[in-house]
């Protein structure tokens, strides 16, 4: 491997390393915070990539960086499930919520209980 191309595989390789220890610590800002450098990391990979010789076959930073990739993958669609499951339960609680307390004149705390209304004779 020509060391621009074994450069930009351990560049990706250390930041995968840490998204997944991010996604491993349900640390999802921390993950978030990595997307950018980690597409330009790719991006730099796969420049590398087509630029490097026939002559050059992967080795096993290749492979590791494909278990990385693949740990990645797992721990993101886990992310989602628990991220879903979070908007789901505060979905059910904000239905199920009580309205809050009003006040009314007085300072005294109003009733939400609806009461007959008559139009014709006001009290």
């Amino acid at each position: 491997m020509t060391p621009s191309l074994e450069y930009a595989v351990q560049v990706l390789a250390n930041l995968l390393a840490e998204e997944n220890r991010a996604l491993s610590d349900m640390d999802f800002a921390h993950a978030g915070a990595l997307l950018a450098p980690k597409h330009a990391a790719a991006d730099a990979l796969a420049a590398a990539w087509r630029a490097a010789t026939a002559q050059e076959t992967p080795h096993d930073e290749l492979v590791k960086l494909g278990e990385l990739a693949e740990e990645n993958r797992r721990l993101l669609n886990r992310a989602m499930r628990v991220q879903r499951r979070v908007l789901d339960l505060v979905a059910r609680a904000a239905r199920g919520a009580k309205p809050t307390t009003r006040y009314g004149a007085g300072g005294k705390a109003a009733i939400d209980v609806e009461k007959p209304r008559n139009l014709a004779a006001r009290a």
